[in-house]
């Protein structure tokens, strides 16, 4: 089974199925821009697994919702730069200053 999803936080998901012994396994590859197929998906930033499932329905929720997770903790992660930043000691003003 083969499924593209996204966008997602504005990337794509390019995901696939694999039947095993053990059950069905997915994998999702994080790609920047949407890719033409799951076998040609451009450039990828990572690629996620999750399994085994009994079905390969389960195992393509499965790494897709797991996907999205990794891809918001990434952001949360980058979006946090902020807080250091601006955390630091900042000088105190004054009444009738200007800062």
């Amino acid at each position: 089974m083969e499924h593209i999803a996204g966008p997602v936080l504005g990337f794509y998901l390019a995901c696939y199925t694999i039947e095993a012994h053990e059950g069905h396994f997915a994998y999702a590859k994080i790609c920047l821009d949407q890719p033409a197929s799951v076998w040609d998906a451009g450039i990828c930033v990572l690629k996620v697994g999750a399994g085994p499932f009994p079905t390969p329905e389960e195992a393509l929720l499965a790494v897709v919702a797991r996907s999205e997770r990794r891809i918001a903790r990434r952001e949360a992660r980058r979006n946090s730069n902020w807080l250091v930043l601006d955390s630091g000691s900042q000088p105190l003003s004054t009444p009738g200053s200007r800062s």
